[in-house]
């Protein structure tokens, strides 16, 4: 966690493409170190036509000099942003993530309701691909049309999928009150987490990355070829 905050701080540090790309290059041997880099690119592959949608519009309601060089550049931030983050939410499970918080002295029902969140995202996805594979056999074509056609769409894959997901969380407020939730307040854990030395160790050294990092942003000027710009 401390790594992929370090790293989105980083990022947040600099609005010029050479520099940006540097951290994203550095960014992609730690998510193929962590083995993620397939479920990565699918996270990056489904948000392409956000990334492009804030290019093209940035660029033209841009009043600056250089605004297609700005809006790359922001681009480029954002997707460094999120693959920081997603170097944690892909290696961390979820149960992890709630004992984490919960030893950190976070509420027990904001720890649990954050890892039941990240644990029913990918179902929640995999309940649209059935809805849409369920539509396309009654007919609906929904990768054919213009843009319009195609957001209207949507709505076939979306109403469905929001009435599963009220039913599923009443399903489960219904399991957690037949299990007594929130009837003890001193709970008991299986395990608890603790650092080990390979965990300082990522810790010192993310920590030496950020100061050497901030120094350098304020203390130390870029050369011109790091604050180059597309002349458009």
């Amino acid at each position: 966690m401390f790594m992929s905050i370090v790293l989105a701080v980083v990022s947040l540090l600099f609005l010029e493409i050479i520099p940006l790309l540097i951290i994203f290059f550095c960014l992609v041997p730690i998510l193929g170190a962590a083995k993620s880099l397939r479920r990565w690119s699918r996270s990056m592959k489904g948000l392409s036509i956000l990334l492009i949608f804030i290019i093209v519009f940035n660029t033209l309601l841009s009043t600056g000099p250089n605004p297609f060089s700005h809006s790359l550049a922001l681009t480029i931030r954002l997707v460094a942003l999120m693959t920081s983050f997603s170097i944690f939410f892909l290696t961390v499970h979820p149960e992890e993530l709630s004992q984490a918080l919960i030893q950190m002295r976070v509420r027990f029902e904001f720890a649990f309701a954050m890892s039941m969140a990240m644990r029913y995202v990918p179902t929640l996805g995999q309940e649209a691909y059935s809805i849409m594979d369920a539509q396309k056999a009654r007919g609906v074509e929904l990768d054919k049309g213009n843009l319009l056609k195609r957001i209207r769409n949507i709505v076939p894959i979306i109403v469905p999928l929001i009435i599963v997901s009220i039913r599923r969380a009443l399903s489960i407020a219904e399991s957690m009150e037949s299990r007594g939730f929130g009837a003890s307040e001193n709970r008991t854990y299986m395990y608890t987490l603790s650092f080990q030395k390979r965990d300082w160790g990522v810790v010192l050294i993310s920590f030496m990355v950020l100061v050497f990092v901030v120094y350098v942003r304020l203390y130390v000027p870029l050369p011109d070829w790091l604050l180059w710009h597309l002349p458009i």
